[in-house]
């Protein structure tokens, strides 16, 4: 390897931040596919041919027929669109077939130009059968790809290797390739996937296998997986955490798969504009309204189902009981019920630990003076820390609820809406409350997710905390970077949204040209306060492969959202059979 390629792949490893963490590798065939790859945290780029035609509306199979030049056509695209507009290494898939070619000086040609390597793409590791031993009889399939890889190799280029096989992953080692990618086969999913027959947990014990192999032939390779059954992130990390790969290449999963769902539903949702416009347009001013609290952003399945049930409690007169760890934003969500609920009072929050005979006067007012919070129309009162809160203060909360309750009888006409009642309370907080209490809330409960649950919100939330930040400190917003962004998304977040708060605000003021990269981020998380350890299940092996996947088969991580240590995590993994 020539200092040109050992630079590449040194910075390839400078790119895992962590030790466990991923490289991710797009195959692609569009210059705006391939700046929002790079812009989306992408370590290197492929320009395949059959990046091209998926974006042409081909399957990538087509990449395989005679249908263009294949090294022209994708030079073609690649010099225009794509080499010297992204600040990512740009490989090209090289069709290594065709016996005119001379390869050395094609390879020295795409090293002039600027490609950082190469690739055998297309690749005769797609054919089988009959055709596949003729053409390796007649020296145009992997003997040929393996001239290609080692021509690249002697000129200094990054070397990419394609192989499906024990035997073909063994010659493209024995041609010295910087990376291998073991491939599954076309892409399952969406309008023009290839079915095949190997599930995800097949795809892994194969790769696990495979790359045991591998690193012990060659333990510098980098070994990466591609194509099949992974069709989603949570394919990917599947595989590659119980692999123990370097990294994944996504072609269809990155382009194909994204472009047809978001087309489709776009179409479908302006199709459908007329009949549903008043209904969404009430659900979007809804969202937004509690959209605007950054502690409620989020794209995640549980982000969603928490904004509906709030939207959900807000719509009843019911007290509310919102529980969940330190720091998640309980007094965030008792403001967004008050928001949609439209009231017009006020909102006003009571810490639960105020001595008792001011608590008393502050949410029921004086025998003399009368006043009261809980007495004021159209207010919602959030008291904080309920199980904090006396014995005889309950009952007097349990008196209020069910006067409330009787008011809702009279048939007075135009009676203001009275006070609501939100409370909040950490996890474990209930047997502190009176049974009569809790059954009274119980029907208005929400349940506030932990960040470590919805990693996929983190960065919206940070955007949205950033913002609010900003304009505290009447200051430009920082901008997070892709590592960034990679980096607060591995954190566990013991401290959840709080300490989120914290480590971007110290970031914020430690940036010196507005961006926050891992760099930035990382002195500050261990200052943080930690929140208290997550329970432990009876089933100790499930508790540790959840932990496991919730940190992406991050050891580091995994051991310290256990709360436990690496060692003793490693221990714990053996004994359960999970470090195979």
């Amino acid at each position: 390897m020539n200092d040109r390629a050992k630079e590449v792949i040194a910075w390839l490893r400078q790119r895992r931040v962590q030790p466990d963490d991923l490289l991710l590798g797009a195959a692609i065939g569009l210059g705006m596919t391939a700046r929002a790859a790079a812009q989306g945290g992408a370590d290197f780029l492929l320009a395949l041919n059959a990046g091209r035609l998926r974006v042409m509306g081909a399957p990538s199979i087509a990449a395989m027929l005679p249908l263009r030049n294949a090294n022209s056509f994708t030079e073609e695209f690649a010099s225009h669109e794509i080499l010297g507009r992204v600040s990512i290494p740009l490989l090209f898939g090289v069709a290594a077939c065709d016996p005119r070619l001379n390869l050395a000086g094609l390879v020295r040609r795409y090293k002039d130009a600027g490609y950082a390597g190469v690739a055998n793409f297309p690749t005769a590791i797609h054919l089988d059968g009959r055709f596949r031993a003729a053409v390796e009889t007649q020296g145009l399939g992997f003997s040929r790809e393996i001239e290609l890889l080692q021509a690249a190799k002697a000129e200094g280029l990054v070397t990419l290797g394609y192989a499906k096989t024990r035997e073909e992953v063994g010659r493209v080692l024995e041609a010295g390739v910087d990376m291998l990618c073991l491939n599954f086969g076309w892409n399952a999913g969406g309008a023009m996937g290839v079915a095949g027959a190997m599930s995800v947990d097949e795809a892994a014990d194969r790769a696990r296998r495979i790359f045991q192999s591998v690193r012990h032939q060659a333990p510098d390779t980098l070994c990466f997986v591609e194509g099949g059954p992974i069709v989603s992130p949570d394919d990917m990390w599947r595989v590659c955490g119980e692999a123990r790969a370097d990294g994944y290449i996504g072609g269809s999963t990155l382009d194909r798969l994204p472009l047809e769902m978001s087309v489709m539903r776009t179409t479908s949702a302006f199709k459908a504009t007329a009949v549903l416009r008043a209904a969404r347009e009430v659900a979007n001013r809804e969202h937004i309204r509690l959209g605007t609290l950054a502690g409620l952003r989020g794209q995640s399945l549980t982000a969603q189902s928490l904004n509906e049930r709030i939207a959900s409690v807000a719509s009843t007169d019911l007290p509310v009981l919102i529980r969940g760890e330190p720091g998640v934003g309980k007094t965030t969500v008792a403001r967004a019920v008050h928001v949609a609920s439209r009231r017009g009072g006020s909102f006003k929050v009571i810490d639960g630990r105020t001595p008792q005979e001011e608590l008393e006067r502050v949410l029921f007012g004086s025998p003399e003076g009368g006043g009261g919070l809980l007495n004021l129309p159209d207010t919602t009162v959030t008291l904080e820390t309920i199980d904090s809160v006396p014995p005889a203060v309950q009952s007097r909360i349990v008196e209020w609820i069910d006067r409330g309750v009787l008011e809702r009888y009279d048939k007075t006409p135009e009676r203001p809406r009275r006070a609501r009642l939100v409370a909040t309370l950490v996890l474990g907080g209930e047997s502190a409350l009176r049974d009569d209490l809790r059954v009274r809330l119980e029907p208005g409960a929400l349940l506030v997710p932990p960040l470590r649950e919805r990693p996929e919100d983190v960065p919206l939330i940070a955007r949205a905390l950033l913002a609010g930040l900003s304009r505290e400190s009447q200051m430009a917003t920082p901008e997070i970077d892709p590592s960034g962004h990679r980096f607060l998304m591995a954190h566990s977040w013991p401290g959840n949204v709080r300490e989120l708060r914290t480590v971007l605000a110290k970031a914020a003021t430690s940036s010196r040209d507005g961006r926050l990269d891992a760099d930035v981020l990382a002195p500050f998380l261990a200052e943080a306060s930690p929140a208290s350890d997550p329970p432990e299940p009876a089933d100790e092996r499930a508790w540790i492969l959840d932990a496991l996947r919730r940190n992406r088969f991050r050891r580091a991580e995994t051991a310290a959202f256990l709360r436990i240590s690496r060692k003793t995590l490693y221990n714990k993994m053996r004994r359960h059979n999970l470090l195979d």
